[in-house]
């Protein structure tokens, strides 16, 4: 077979070469640096008759000190990521060619997004937890779904007690953070992002902003959301204030529903860009982001959300009551928030 990519580093070509070579032929041995759950996924496809010849452009950066490539071949993508000593491994691949749907790390993908309410000059890590939302993507059927759940639900933290979701990580950090969440939803959750006011704001300008929908009149000056309904572009500051808007029927449940819109408005404008971009926003992400998640982790779960339908991701907080825990106002999570949490289980939600 023959194979030429633009712009390729060294010796992504060789591991480029092996999983087109297995796949061509997957009664071979299979090359070292092939994710077992990848081999297995091209393991029933027949020997291809005749050359295969694949030409593509490679796009890469560095985050998380390692170094991540993507490469477009016509409608296949393949995810790859070098070690220490420049070798590079696949982490993933939709193989179009051979109508294979897309490989990102198998099954669905689950992680916890969190926004600090850190302000400018603050730790985004000793903050309270303004937001809280679960991502789930589940990468070959383009199925996913934004789970909001109320920053003041009333949780088991998972240092013992009960305590406000949001002082969790003020008083802990974002590990437990994740560990509380995880023992609330039951779901294994793969890690968090967690980003402060100043570093949504400017990361969402560095991207250049995105178009967002209002859905209606909004004049609210703790906030500063001042804007008229419709479409319109959204900068970091007009982001962050619709965002942070809570003066609204519904309080926070409503407030999470809106940050999981702007996510997805987010999405569609990555995609727009392309997922040759991924690299580069990656880069972007990780300069205003802290997170616990691999290089690797990173680049697979960024790929599934490429996956996505915009017009058809599920975004719903789940069901709680407000009530009091002593002095303090608290959201209590009913039996149906717990099975949406269930139903999260595959990456998506059946039941909405």
């Amino acid at each position: 077979m023959s194979l030429q990519l633009t712009d390729a580093p060294e010796r992504l070509d060789e591991a480029v070469l092996g999983l087109y070579s297995f796949a061509a032929d997957s009664s071979s041995m299979p090359e070292a640096g092939i994710p077992t759950g990848l081999i297995e996924h091209l393991s029933d496809l027949e020997p291809m008759v005749g050359e295969l010849s694949v030409s593509g452009m490679v796009t890469t950066a560095e985050i998380l000190d390692s170094r991540i490539a993507v490469v477009k071949a016509d409608e296949d993508i393949v995810l790859a990521v070098a070690d220490a000593t420049g070798n590079w491994r696949i982490a993933g691949a939709r193989l179009a060619r051979f109508d294979k749907t897309a490989w990102y790390g198998g099954g669905s993908r689950l992680a916890l997004i969190i926004g600090s309410d850190a302000r400018p000059g603050q730790d985004p890590l000793g903050y309270r937890a303004d937001s809280l939302h679960l991502v789930g993507v589940v990468p070959d059927s383009g199925n996913g779904a934004i789970v909001g759940i109320p920053r003041d639900a009333w949780v088991e933290a998972s240092y013992g007690g009960k305590a406000k979701f949001t002082n969790v990580m003020a008083s802990r950090g974002p590990e437990v953070v994740l560990e509380t969440a995880r023992n609330l939803t039951g779901l294994p959750l793969e890690g968090y992002l967690v980003t402060g006011f100043l570093g949504f704001s400017a990361l969402v300008d560095e991207f250049g902003g995105f178009d967002f929908d209002v859905p209606f009149a909004m004049a609210e000056p703790k906030s500063g959301a001042f804007f008229e309904a419709g479409l319109q572009h959204f900068l970091g500051p007009d982001a962050l204030a619709f965002a942070r808007n809570r003066t609204l029927s519904g309080g926070d449940f409503t407030r999470s529903y809106h940050q999981g819109q702007l996510m997805v408005a987010a999405l569609r404008k990555a995609q727009t860009l392309g997922i040759e971009g991924l690299p580069q926003l990656l880069k972007l992400l990780v300069a205003h982001v802290h997170t616990d998640l691999s290089a690797e982790q990173l680049l697979t779960l960024a790929a599934s959300a490429y996956e996505l339908d915009p017009d058809t991701l599920t975004n719903v907080v789940v069901d709680g009551q407000v009530g009091t825990a002593g002095s303090a106002s608290v959201v209590y999570l009913t039996d149906a928030a717990l099975a949406t949490f269930v139903d999260l289980a595959d990456g998506f939600l059946e039941e909405e």
